[in-house]
């Protein structure tokens, strides 16, 4: 399973491949922008890990064009953000996101989400 992260903070994009490469291909991008020409490049992604504020293209913005896109509007996506406001989480859930997760995070906690929401896309 290919998994992109998707964060303008270099740490946060360490942190999660480091953790998550154990189990997943794990692609990263540094904004919302690099992520989109990724997908429409044709590169097969199975999960994406957003940030909410970065840079060109926001994690909201990303995600409202993945959730429009016949191509990869089926794609699960975690948003993560340092932003703990109730109306964010909401707009974010309504727009597509499968789950949002406050940063800093628990990686392992990152990791069972993931594999939670893929039961629930694919089961096994």
């Amino acid at each position: 399973m290919t998994l992109l992260i998707v964060d303008d903070e270099q740490s946060t994009r360490i942190v999660l491949e480091h953790f998550l490469k154990k189990d997943f291909n794990v692609v990263v991008k540094g904004d919302g922008m690099e992520a989109l020409s990724l997908l429409e490049g044709g590169f097969d992604i199975d999960f994406i890990i957003a940030d909410l504020n970065m840079p060109n293209l926001s994690g909201k913005e990303f995600l409202k064009i993945l959730r429009a896109s016949n191509l990869f509007g089926q794609i699960p996506v975690i948003i993560l953000s340092g932003t703990d406001e109730s109306k964010e989480r909401i707009d974010c859930l309504n727009i597509g996101a499968d789950d949002f997760m406050l940063k800093p995070f628990n990686p392992m906690e990152v990791q069972a989400k993931i594999r939670a929401i893929m039961r629930r896309v694919q089961p096994l």
